[in-house]
């Protein structure tokens, strides 16, 4: 099988990280129909994530440990490509992997936890709502700075500075972000 993203012959070297691939390096194949076991590097393959995420995985308790070959190889059933799916699903949301080791936790429990997974989704909606009216203030307060250097740079002569970061700030620009720093 190919892996959509690579060139035909050349396997791109993608190095020890927990972090997602860029691109599609993953394969679209239905998990009943992949051969059984799977090695850790094509459950990685088919999931698109690395070994060292998989690894990751079942360190923090989302994903289960898997039985070891004669030889000390991983071998994951067919089920961990959906799960390892899942995962990434829910971190796309905004899903924290200790949200999902405690949802995933009750789940494999044979518990419910759909009201929990409902009410954190709706708070990660909020938070987004909020940052989304928060990012309209500062475009809104960006084109009014703009719009007033503009002015600035009309009204001084060529070569002489306009002293643009001198003028006062709009009261959102001047605000400390979320790190201390101002935006």
């Amino acid at each position: 099988m190919r892996i959509a993203g690579e060139e035909a012959g050349r396997s791109e070297n993608r190095g020890l990280t927990l972090e997602p691939f860029q691109g599609p390096y993953y394969v679209q194949v239905p998990p009943d129909s992949l051969p059984k076991p799977l090695r850790a590097g094509e459950l990685a393959r088919l999931s698109g994530v690395s070994t060292d995420t998989l690894r990751h995985y079942e360190r923090i308790g989302v994903l289960a440990h898997p039985r070891r070959s004669a030889a000390g190889y991983r071998q994951y059933s067919a089920a961990a490509v959906a799960r390892v799916r899942l995962i990434r699903r829910a971190l796309a949301l905004g899903f924290s992997l200790a949200e999902l080791s405690r949802i995933l936790r009750v789940r494999d429990r044979g518990g419910a936890p759909c009201r929990e997974v409902r009410a954190l989704a709706a708070a990660k909606l909020e938070q987004v709502e909020t940052r989304l009216a928060d990012l309209a203030d500062l475009r809104d307060q960006l084109r009014e700075l703009l719009t007033d250097w503009d002015r600035r740079i009309e009204a001084t002569p060529e070569g002489v500075p306009a002293r643009l970061l001198e003028v006062e700030l709009p009261a959102l620009l001047s605000q400390p972000s979320k790190k201390g720093e101002t935006r």
